[in-house]
């Protein structure tokens, strides 16, 4: 294994030189064809697309400390602009495929952005709705979606317009010299990521080549990615997980990444490449749960009565630990829980969850399905991972132990505090921002509240600013509760409030289908959507559900009333940040006069 490799490498462009060289004819990346299903490229491919890809990025200018934008989702192209833009001492700054022109402008404006590389024409439309003298920096414009059908222009806007499939298939002007990228050190800054910030405009995190590479190598010492393994990626890359761990943890062990149609084919994709590792976020894991155990419930008694049973034995078995007779495992695992893998493909040896906490009754629910769900913990600003949870060893309810660089201390009021080689120095052009990010001693404030357990494995409860307090003086931790709460069947999204007020409250997006069949079962023809906030018959059986839900939590922690709104919340309407995080103070702004009057209605004598 390669893994060691990482750090003797002095920076990201070489693990990828001499992984083209070591494994040059094997598989690197699949990727869909409209018309062939799936087309693959080798390592040796992959490094001359790179070659040739820089070398053009050097004819237009790009050189040691520029900066060059990677707008698109995941694909054959990232990796090959990425690591183009890297060799040449540039830094590459990612894009959000789903932020709007102003959010753009705002980060080629921040970054001092001189080329930009743009997935398809509809990423160019939203650029050209930007005024070019807001980002006077940008010189260029790459496009990489490869469609016959639609010839790009050669200029759009003040900017001329170059195609990365033209550009693989054309001499450059001028050939990089024999290790051109040998020139770049650890401490060149390889990328600035913005996050995607649930308050104020988002900050450019810096991470350089030696940041990266130390969490590499920290991740392949403790969990073994091996040259036969293939990934389904379908989180942009964008996302500094995918990144690190999807990307730049394969392409160290020589792995295959093969990119996605996207989430809305991803259970056919899955049947389709057969993966054997998996990077998500929470949402899809509860949704395929949710699937699940729809698809049973609306079964014949004897299939749930015979799923249940499965559960229950695989369950004590492979969550709890107990002794289990193997006959009975073996058969719950024939006749059930086998046609739960096969519908992921059924080769997975592990999912590797991050961006959020995971819901344990969702681990739980994998786990007994026989595929082990790998939890991690870290964040933009530690490259990311901090740490996770041991494959041999896994913990629910755990975020894991801590990778063997970075370490770990608990701040007196909870909070989480890091230090080690793969934090970031801070963040670009905002040095207020930068020295609030670390103590006066150089430990990293993470914002998140957490406990250090005796065995080492890190459990965090909740962001620090999250924290709620009442008007009573009571302070509630929202996350375990919103967790439990979606639970429910008839619950799709939730936000605790409450915040100087004197009780807790719940503002809940309804689950649209489940609530649509509930009116039925009750006689009623659904309303219309934007009527449902009004129905009073409505509001007391989803307060009824939310009480059901949260009965194992203090009374003053549990909400008293519920607002029921009929929109979503969304990246579209500015509710969830691109990594469907909610933004608890846009959704605030957004109810302010629908929570203050639930508050101004509400007459509890015993609330708080």
């Amino acid at each position: 294994m390669r893994k060691a490799s990482a750090d003797a490498w002095d920076n990201l462009v070489q693990m990828l030189a001499e992984t083209a060289v070591e494994r040059a004819g094997d598989r690197a990346l699949m990727f869909p064809n409209p018309v062939n299903g799936w087309d693959s490229v080798t390592y040796d491919q992959l490094w001359r697309q790179v070659e040739r890809a820089a070398a053009h990025l050097a004819d237009v200018a790009v050189g040691a400390g520029d900066k060059v934008g990677l707008l698109a989702e995941g694909g054959w192209w990232w990796p090959v602009c990425d690591f183009a833009i890297m060799s040449l001492g540039a830094c590459t700054v990612p894009i959000y495929p789903s932020l709007p022109p102003g959010q753009m402008q705002y980060i080629i404006r921040d970054s001092g952005m001189k080329g930009l590389c743009l997935q398809d024409a509809a990423q160019l439309e939203k650029l050209l709705q930007v005024e070019p003298s807001d980002i006077p920096s940008l010189e260029f414009v790459v496009l990489l979606d490869d469609n016959p059908n639609a010839a790009p222009p050669t200029t759009a806007g003040p900017w001329p317009v170059y195609r990365l499939s033209q550009w693989l298939h054309r001499q450059p002007l001028h050939a990089r010299p024999q290790g051109w990228w040998q020139a770049v050190s650890k401490d060149a800054l390889a990328t600035i990521v913005y996050t995607s910030g649930t308050t104020g405009q988002p900050k450019g995190v810096m991470l350089t080549h030696g940041n990266l590479l130390a969490n590499v190598g920290a991740i392949l010492r403790q969990f073994a990615v091996e040259p036969h393994d293939l990934s389904l990626s379908y989180l942009p890359l964008s996302h500094i997980f995918e990144r690190t761990v999807g990307q730049f943890c394969f392409i160290a062990a020589g792995g295959t990444i093969c990119f996605s149609h996207g989430i809305h084919a991803i259970m056919d994709d899955f049947l389709q490449v057969r993966p054997t590792l998996f990077t998500t976020v929470p949402r899809l894991l509860e949704k395929v749960y949710e699937g699940v155990t729809a698809a049973v419930e609306a079964g014949p008694p004897m299939r749930r009565r015979l799923f249940e049973w499965a559960m229950t034995t695989a369950t004590r078995a492979r969550v709890r630990r107990e002794p289990a007779s193997g006959w009975a495992l073996q058969a719950a695992d024939r006749l059930v829980l086998s046609q739960v893998r096969n519908r992921l493909g059924g080769r997975l040896r592990c999912i590797i969850s991050g961006g959020a906490p995971l819901p344990p009754y969702v681990a739980e629910f994998l786990t007994a399905v026989g595929v082990p769900v790998v939890e991690g913990y870290g964040m933009t600003e530690t490259s990311p991972v901090v740490c996770f949870n041991p494959l041999h060893d896994i913990r629910i309810g755990t975020v894991g132990k801590r990778v063997d660089n970075v370490e770990i201390r608990i701040a007196e009021d909870g909070e989480i505090l890091v230090r080690g080689p793969s934090i970031t120095a801070g963040y670009y052009q905002n040095a207020e921002a930068t020295q609030e990010l670390f103590t006066a001693d150089g430990w990293m404030h993470t914002g998140d509240i957490g406990e250090l357990r005796p065995d080492d494995y890190l459990v965090v409860t909740d962001r620090k600013k999250n924290l709620i307090v009442l008007s009573t003086g009571k302070k509630v931790t929202p996350a375990p509760i919103e967790e439990e709460i979606l639970r429910n069947r008839y619950v799709d999204q939730v936000l605790l409030l409450g915040q100087g007020r004197k009780f807790i409250a719940a503002l809940v997006v309804p689950n649209v289908e489940e609530v649509r069949a509930w009116y039925r079962r009750e006689g009623v023809q659904p309303p219309l959507l934007h009527q449902w906030a009004e129905d009073a018959h409505l509001n007391g059986f989803l307060l009824a559900q939310v009480r059901r839900q949260t009965e194992a939590f203090a009374e003053f922690e549990r909400p008293k009333r519920v607002l029921v709104v009929s929109e979503p919340m969304t990246i579209e309407n500015g509710l969830l940040t691109p990594t469907l995080k909610v933004k608890a103070k846009a959704v605030q702004a957004a109810y302010a006069a629908e929570i203050d009057r639930l508050y101004a209605e509400a007459a509890h004598p015993d609330a708080g």
